[in-house]
């Protein structure tokens, strides 16, 4: 039973449960490589289809593994085992992670052999959304474990969860501008091990600059300290890798490149009902009367409104700087004074497309002895919506290419034909209004 037990966890450790080499991020990484060449759909429909085939060959390994080893009467048990198991694997699967060559070089500090390997990297689309660094408590500091939030609602550790901790929370679009790892001989960060030696660092403190503040955490004294500069690229952090035992031994960031491009394709909005977000707006009002001579009034005019569209990403606006989105935005058709919304034809537009809309109307009437007084409303359609979409959106950099679903809300303001009507008057003889034409 416990050799049995011991192999289980060994093949779900090498389906991805624990952040190794022998993961599937090796297998997804090698998907999103082969996929990146052809056309984002199709990208991404190979992408999830060779992923759900590498999740379906884990799950046959799995049942094979659970069919030997069982026995009468510890089936009910090996089910319960297999089924936490698989439900690990596919969760692992399904979270694809960055593509390795879409980040910067990692810039590192540490002992090259101390502790155990660990690979803290996101699901492609998210970045760190809070990063949590703990120290020990003693006089001669140095750090014990990094954990990092994602965008995406997920988390990953290196190291471990032990003493004094502070955390680094990111706004939305908050990049870091620069980064410095500090390390520390092993004999002056309180490490048994031997000093002189690169396997004697310990790292001892992380500081960070962003593109609104400054942090950092560790040790305090750094005169003995040894710094390194870390290329921050893109500025967007998507995780780490390093060595860790009961401390941190090495530590590396892993930064995105500088994107050379980013677009979305295929959005999908969610569904607009038929007079959602719509409302009547009157522009301008005019009146005229008869003088006592025929004459023909021109009522006419013209308005700036916004016309705006705005998109912003679920997982990480960091990704949405200088992006271009594929639409079917939605438009307004009017029937009389009636309106509804319906699909217009595919734009691309930046993140924020801030447009004006001219709204021009005009019309004149005859003013005589027969009608004389009239009163004249320019009124239009003015849609806003606020709704939720799904994407494919696709990023390069140095000649790497990476296509990931995602999805985010769009606002987007919209205007229908500016109607002009217009009606009679009822006067005194002095011209005073007895009774308004209402539209």
């Amino acid at each position: 039973m416990r050799r049995v037990l011991a192999l289980l966890v060994l093949v779900t450790t090498l389906l991805g449960l624990a952040p190794t080499p022998l993961g599937l991020a090796a297998p997804m990484a090698a998907i999103n490589s082969a996929a990146a060449s052809l056309p984002a759909p199709l990208s991404a429909a190979l992408s999830a289809a060779l992923s759900a085939l590498v999740v379906l060959v884990a799950v046959s390994v799995l049942c094979g593994l659970a069919a030997r080893s069982s026995s009468a009467g510890r089936r009910g048990s090996w089910g319960v085992i297999l089924l936490l198991a698989l439900l690990a694997c596919v969760s692992s699967a399904l979270g694809t992670r960055w593509d390795t060559g879409l980040l910067v070089r990692p810039t590192g500090i540490g002992a090259p052999n101390g502790g155990a390997p660990f690979t803290i990297l996101g699901s492609a689309g998210s970045s760190v959304r809070r990063l949590r660094v703990y120290r020990n408590n003693g006089k001669e500091a140095f750090l014990r474990g990094v954990v990092a939030f994602f965008s995406d609602g997920t988390d990953q550790r290196g190291g471990v969860r032990k003493d004094q901790f502070a955390e680094l929370a990111l706004e939305e679009g908050e990049l870091i501008t620069a980064m410095t790892l500090w390390s520390a001989p092993a004999a002056s960060s309180g490490s048994s091990s031997a000093s002189g030696s690169s396997s004697a660092l310990r790292v001892a403190r992380i500081d960070v600059t962003t593109t609104s503040r400054s942090w950092g955490f560790g040790a305090d004294n750094t005169a003995k300290l040894s710094a390194k500069a870390v290329s921050v690229g893109s500025g967007v952090l998507v995780g780490f890798q390093g060595r860790a035992g009961d401390d941190l031994d090495q530590i590396a960031p892993l930064f995105l490149r500088p994107l050379s491009g980013s677009r979305v394709d295929d959005i999908v909005l969610d569904s607009v009902g038929g007079s959602d977000g719509l409302r009547l707006v009157t522009l301008r009002e005019g009146s005229a009367f008869w003088n006592g001579t025929d004459y023909t009034w021109s009522f006419s005019g013209s308005e700036s409104r916004d016309a705006s569209t705005s998109f912003s990403l679920g997982f990480s606006g960091s990704l949405s700087a200088g992006t271009t989105f594929s639409a079917a935005f939605p438009k307004i058709v009017t029937a009389g004074m009636n309106a509804g919304w319906t699909q217009g034809n595919s734009e691309t537009r930046g993140r924020n497309s801030g447009s004006g809309a001219t709204l021009s109307w005009g019309t004149s009437v005859d003013l005589t002895v027969d009608n004389p007084a009239v009163q004249c409303s320019a009124m239009v359609w003015e849609g806003r919506l606020n709704v939720g979409w799904s994407g494919v959106q696709t990023v390069t950099a140095d000649g790497a290419r990476m296509s990931f679903p995602v999805v985010g809300t769009v606002q987007h303001v919209a205007y229908g034909k500016v109607e002009t009507v217009c009606g009679p008057l009822v006067v005194d003889k002095a011209h005073r209004v007895v009774k308004k034409w209402r539209a």
